[in-house]
């Protein structure tokens, strides 16, 4: 047998003769059993209201010189979640609104209160707070999961409106919460044929998973991530999309540190071998050189001699500098101001910009920080990206950025030009030993200035687009003590 459960009433009244009404019609409901409190006006029943010892709540709406309409706000301020209702002398449909939005659960008429007629108010009132409870829980509950996720949640219309993200949108975007509701979602994307996709598939499917795509912050700066969304349906009938956000930049350049670091192995393997294996007969054919010279002394015979000299030392500078750039090189290290690197590095390069009558624009937004690093190693890296910049771009129109701040215990530097730009087939070679598009080239200048970035343990990207520029972007770690700053 189903045992019967105890609500405890307490009764706001100031009429004993409704207060009798009222005790004889709740004994005669059977199905529960109840323990009725009766307070006979206003203060001590909000003394009462106060312990929070009640499952439901009576209150007559008028009470001497206070009302129950009071004695709600009153309950409501101290904290009581239990269902209210409301007993009013006659039907009165402005003082039931102005209950209910008070926080009232129902009203009841007392001349028209019966034993079904309370036992039906208190089951709905008490079964409808109930599910209330359960509903704000579980919403206590999402919000929570959706508040304190690393990942950023996210809602938008689907013509692009941000209508809800959580904190982590903050942290990877830079946007305030507020700032991020009044962007458009496209906003963020970096190739705005990527948001045509994304919502194209969605669209199609109903979802998307793990959609990779390069976002933008607040400064510009890529973040590489994987969209994962499906479309919602609102309470009035319209669509929204609901997704999460993977931020992947920080695995995606362990990646291709990895990649660069795994590449130097193998290229330094591979030049070691060939070192060995060209130095030995190079120095035979040397040695047999220097024999000939002194066996021959007709001059028919030296020009041809010089030119195997001539040629053996190119062969033997190769091989040395393919070792050389093959192996992290050893630095000379100390703490210098970025900003006099940059400056020193541009100026090196102001008379081949000018020869060829293109802008070389710098703004520089430091305030005397510090790396740890060796000057000279690093003005030849730059020097090497602005040096192809200026090949890149055309006379007369040519226009090279040269641009660096400092956030977050990092130095941002970026190179950018308006040049002819580098094929996505070639991006992906274009840091390899040997590998150039010029026909005059050697293709160890951006290879030297991988590894001179790498060795400090930096990390240096490119984004390019074919008749519309290139842009390099080195990021360095500022010394500790500016760092931590």
């Amino acid at each position: 047998m189903e045992q019967k459960e105890n609500i405890r009433v307490l009764l706001v009244e100031d009429d004993p003769d409704d207060y009798v009404l009222f005790k004889y019609s709740l004994g005669e409901i059977k199905d529960n059993s109840y323990t009725l409190t009766w307070a006979s006006n206003f203060d001590e029943g909000l003394n009462i209201i106060r312990r929070n010892e009640h499952d439901i709540y009576f209150f007559d709406y008028l009470l001497g010189a206070r009302t129950g309409l009071e004695l709600i706000q009153e309950s409501v301020a101290a904290g009581i979640h239990e269902p209210i209702i409301i007993l009013t002398g006659l039907g009165n449909q402005q003082t039931d609104r102005k209950a209910m939005e008070l926080g009232a659960a129902d009203y009841l008429v007392k001349g028209e209160i019966d034993t079904e007629k309370l036992e039906r108010s208190i089951r709905y009132c008490i079964d409808q707070n109930r599910m209330l409870k359960k509903l704000k829980a579980s919403e206590t509950k999402f919000r929570s999961i959706f508040e304190n996720s690393h990942d950023v949640i996210y809602l938008t219309s689907k013509d692009g409106k941000i209508l809800d993200v959580n904190k982590a949108a903050e942290h990877l975007f830079g946007y305030t919460r507020e700032e991020m509701l009044k962007l458009d979602a496209g906003q963020l994307y970096e190739n705005k044929s990527d948001r045509e996709k994304f919502i194209h598939e969605i669209n199609i499917t109903g979802s998307c998973v793990n959609f990779e795509v390069v976002l933008l912050d607040k400064d510009n700066n890529r973040k590489f991530c994987t969209l994962t969304a499906n479309i919602q349906r609102t309470p009035e009938g319209g669509e929204v999309y609901q997704g999460i956000i993977h931020d992947m930049t920080q695995r995606k350049k362990a990646e291709q540190d990895l990649i660069v670091a795994e590449k130097f192995a193998f290229i330094g393997k591979i030049a070691r071998t060939l070192a060995h294996e060209v130095r030995n007969p190079l120095t035979n054919i040397n040695l047999s050189v220097e024999q000939l010279e002194e066996l021959l002394n007709e001059e028919n015979y030296t020009i041809y001699l010089d030119i195997i000299k001539r040629n053996s030392k190119r062969i033997n500078d190769l091989v040395t500098e393919l070792l050389e750039n093959s192996k992290p090189m050893e630095l000379n290290k100390a703490a210098i101001p970025i900003q006099s690197i940059l400056q020193s590095t541009v100026a090196l390069a102001r008379d081949r910009a000018d020869l060829k009558n293109i802008q070389l624009i710098t703004d520089f937004r430091l305030n005397n920080e510090n790396i740890i690093g060796d000057e000279s190693k690093l003005s030849i890296a730059f020097l090497n990206i602005i040096i192809n910049a200026i090949e890149a771009v055309k006379k007369n129109t040519g226009v090279i950025r040269v641009e660096s701040s400092c956030d977050s215990g990092k130095c941002l530097i970026s190179i950018e030009d308006n040049g002819c730009g580098i094929s996505q087939e070639h991006i992906n070679r274009i840091f390899d030993p040997y590998f150039t598009s010029k026909p005059n080239g050697m293709g160890l200048g951006l290879s030297a200035t991988q590894n001179i970035i790498h060795t400090h343990k930096g990390t240096i990207d490119i984004q390019s687009e074919i008749n519309h520029g290139t842009k390099f972007i080195i990021e360095l770690e500022l010394a500790r003590e500016q760092a931590s700053a």
